[in-house]
């Protein structure tokens, strides 16, 4: 006898019963659901992933101009808002439009923490954006911060 069907003894036909079809389907449905709800988590941790990568790369890209900058220049003093912007606002990061970044200089800006007199200069690097997700996009807003720390040699 096969596994799969069963045999009705008294009117020599095999099959299944509507019930048991219809639990079959049901028990089915429900697995499907759980794999399309398991994809949909899935997609939206890859793209909040690549989002914050994106973050982070941007910062970097700003801790690496300063650097280059302090490098070209004879004292730190030079490392300021004249050669680079405290503020970039959303849509004005070239291929970043839904990022924004901020860049501390300490000392020089308002604000800064106290750097007991040490002769270097702290930079602070923010990018904001709004998380992208499967229901839109969040209002709340996401943030990397990196800093470094030049003194001369």
């Amino acid at each position: 006898m096969h596994a799969l069907s069963r045999w009705n003894a008294r009117s020599g036909e095999a099959g299944f019963t509507l019930a048991e079809i219809l639990v079959a389907c049901a028990i089915i449905s429900l697995g499907l659901v759980a794999v399309a709800t398991g994809f949909g988590i899935g997609i939206d941790g890859v793209e909040a992933g690549r989002q914050q990568s994106t973050a982070v790369f941007l910062a970097e890209q700003r801790i690496e101009q300063v650097k280059e900058m302090a490098i070209r220049q004879t004292n730190l003093g030079a490392v300021n808002h004249t050669n680079l912007p405290a503020t970039e606002a959303y849509a004005s990061i070239p291929g970043a439009p839904n990022y924004r970044r901020t860049t501390r200089i300490c000392p020089g800006d308002a604000g800064c923490p106290a750097l007991g007199g040490a002769p270097g200069v702290l930079i602070t690097v923010n990018v904001l954006y709004r998380p992208v997700t499967g229901r839109g996009v969040l209002t709340t807003e996401r943030s990397v911060s990196l800093d470094i720390y030049l003194t001369a040699r």
